[in-house]
């Protein structure tokens, strides 16, 4: 701690000066003397005597971006806040990544397939003189994160590094020495990369027993924050979460067996579409066969994409498949979604969960929206060069059996099963039947984000009177939020109270004529809601409820097999007439010869179907001004974000064992102030 030699001219002066500082950093000014006060002045905003003398736990906003701290005392649940910014934390963390060898950047990395490398940092350094401080020197750091199981489960790291599988998720963590940085590397062979933030504690350490009950001690006051803000324990709390998980496993089992069924009838539907796609190209056939595509025959096959031909058709037919299997993933997403609804309201109970569900309904919906609109083109560009290939390898495989445009049509499924049976072994082939899965892969991500988002609102509507109990029972839902989003210090002398201000704006009470106008049109919009769901809140006689998504009012793909871009340039003119023919695919009608296809499949008219029930407009407002009520999501998210890295903390310390040296610290048994940390990666 560095010591300033200003001149102040009187102490009332220092002290008035001291109060206001302390008032901004949200500490208690009555429980602070002036040496103090004056002290905190000197440090110039740097690291603040006053969390010195408390653990501090933190949620990030990023990497390199502290939240606010929350100051806990040992054997208490009561904590303290600072407003992030004001006090800066002895500890640097840095992420970096490789895909298949070279590094990357996160927005790379996040979402990616391939051999990912996860080299991780922990420093113990002052932001400010870039040295190690005396607290952090007596503390052992631990590091733990978990991978999705869904992304891989093949991990491994560094020598000494704990890596433990799970069902759902692999758990890696690490500890450090104390004073010393702690880096490590962990590699998992991924697929849509991601992982947990990193949960990170900073614990002292005389002996192993020492270093367990500091971390238990630590690690279960992290879980309790969230308990100052919300009452997470009430029966009917309970009874919703019952309902839920009943929901939850049944949008999993739905998942399960629509995803299957459609994927074959898609497979079927896929292999139909190269069927008729080169046996059309058979026909055309003329001359001698090479070694690839023929132009004239693949020109004539174009020809037939407009019109009511086998060609046409099977791309129709493949379509819709493409629809049906990739909206069967809604079931999963709405699985996830229900989980998430779950975990956060044993966490934190339902206060202020109607607003949250409806603002992350629209964000999903939109999302979804946009991913599957780019998926949809993705899976186009695919299309085209696969086609083309499939045909490359077609045509040689016709001479290599032999065959002559007059006896091709003898060959034709020989060769078509021949190639599709080595489409391994052809490099070329291979890689663009890969870039048709992930297409595949993107519409069905996509699709999880359409079904999170009409769970989330089928949630509020089903569950309106059960969701919105924890803020009747503490006032109108516009006072309980502006109570919780309070920073307030309280001591034995008093509480001081900051209101957080978001966006630049303080928050208004609600108790405004547009934030009680606003709150009466809500609950009018929650009861036609809770009249038009009544219906299917009642278990049917198998005990079964109503699924939270419609997974036949899937989105219009009017150019999936849209080749017009496909063509090559060489083709020529005739080429440049048959593209626009052939642009014209994704817009034939359907029901020109399965009337039982949904016609909301074709046409731009359904490129929004299923939105008419989630109106984004009406889930979140974006405006310059400040928002109508006060909003407590900031201060409970952070909260829930610590008691998830809790939690692995307490998972990774079942498995530490003595992994760490103890009694390497001068000050192992001291008071150094502790720390839990929630850092975001990705």
């Amino acid at each position: 701690m560095r010591n300033s030699h200003r001149n102040i001219r009187t102490v009332d002066r220092a002290c008035a000066v001291a109060v206001a500082t302390v008032v901004l950093c949200g500490l208690p000014v009555a429980g602070i003397g002036v040496s103090g006060i004056v002290g905190q002045i000197r440090q110039n905003g740097h690291y603040a005597a006053e969390v010195s003398s408390h653990d501090v736990m933190s949620s990030y906003a990023a990497v390199d971006r502290p939240g606010r701290l929350y100051l806990t005392d040992g054997g208490s649940t009561a904590s303290r806040r600072i407003v992030a910014g004001k006090v800066s934390l002895p500890w640097s963390v840095n992420a970096t990544f490789t895909l298949d060898g070279p590094d990357v950047s996160t927005r790379q990395i996040n979402g990616a397939t391939g051999m990912v490398g996860i080299r991780l940092t922990v420093k113990a350094v002052d932001g400010a003189t870039q040295t190690i401080t005396d607290d952090a020197r007596d503390l052992v750091p631990v590091v733990a994160f978990t991978i999705p199981s869904r992304v891989g489960s093949d991990v491994v790291s560094d020598d000494g590094v704990t890596v433990i599988p799970g069902s759902s998720s692999t758990l890696v963590a690490a500890v450090g020495e104390p004073g010393e940085d702690l880096t490590f590397t962990t590699y998992v062979d991924a697929k849509h990369f991601t992982m947990s933030s990193l949960a990170i504690a900073a614990v002292r350490a005389g002996s192993d027993d020492d270093f367990a009950d500091n971390l238990n001690d630590l690690t279960d006051r992290a879980s309790n924050l969230v308990d100052g803000l919300t009452n997470v324990g009430s029966q009917s709390n309970h009874q919703l979460i019952e309902q839920l998980k009943k929901l939850r496993d049944q949008e999993k089992e739905l998942a399960k067996s629509t995803i299957a069924e459609r994927s074959v009838t898609h497979r079927q539907a896929f292999d139909g579409y190269i069927d008729s796609y080169v046996g059309s190209y058979t026909t055309h056939l003329s001359g001698s066969i090479g070694d690839s595509t023929q132009l004239s025959a693949i020109l004539g096959t174009a020809a037939e994409l407009n019109g009511d031909t086998d060609v046409a058709q099977s791309v129709v037919d493949l379509a819709n498949a493409v629809n049906d299997v990739s909206a069967a993933y809604r079931h999963a997403g709405a699985a996830d979604a229900v989980d998430d609804v779950i975990r956060v309201i044993e966490q934190r109970g339902t206060s202020g969960l109607v607003a949250e569900l409806s603002r992350r309904a629209g964000e999903e919906q939109q999302r979804g929206a946009k991913d599957y609109s780019a998926g949809q083109s993705q899976l186009s560009s695919a299309m085209i060069p696969y086609s083309m290939d499939f045909t490359d390898a077609y045509t040689a495989r016709l001479k290599e059996l032999g065959a002559t445009a007059a006896t091709a049509a003898q060959y034709e499924q020989q060769a078509i099963a021949d190639v599709r049976n080595g489409i391994d072994a052809n490099k070329k082939l291979a890689a663009a039947a890969g870039k048709v899965d992930d297409a595949m892969s993107a519409l069905a991500d996509a699709s999880e984000h359409t079904g999170q988002a009409s769970a989330f609102h089928q949630i509020v509507a089903r569950f309106a009177d059960q969701l919105g109990a924890d803020d009747a029972s503490g006032g109108t839902a516009g006072d309980s939020a502006t109570t919780a989003s309070q920073d307030s210090s309280t001591t034995a002398h008093g509480t001081v109270r900051i209101v957080s201000v978001q966006g630049g704006h303080t928050l208004s009470e609600g108790t405004t004529l547009p934030a009680k106008a606003e709150k009466a049109r809500q609950e009018a919009k929650r009861r036609v809601e809770r009249a038009q769901t009544k219906a299917i809140r009642q278990q049917s006689e198998d005990g079964t409820m109503e699924s939270l998504v419609d997974d036949r009012n899937a989105i219009s793909m009017n150019d999936v097999m849209s080749y017009a871009g496909g063509l090559r340039s060489s083709f020529g003119t005739a080429a440049d007439t048959t593209s626009k023919n052939m642009a014209k695919v994704g817009g034939v009608d359907g029901t020109a010869k399965n009337g039982t296809k949904d016609s909301a499949r074709s046409g731009d008219a359904s490129a929004s179907a299923g939105a008419g029930t989630l109106p984004v407009s009406a889930y979140c407002i974006t405006s310059s001004r400040a928002p109508i009520e006060a909003d407590s999501s900031d201060l409970i998210d952070e909260t829930v974000d610590l008691a998830d890295a809790a939690a692995v903390l307490q998972e990774a310390a079942q498995h530490l064992g003595n992994r760490h040296t103890a009694g390497g610290a001068a000050g192992g048994t001291g008071h150094a102030t502790q720390y839990v940390l929630a850092v975001p990666v990705l």
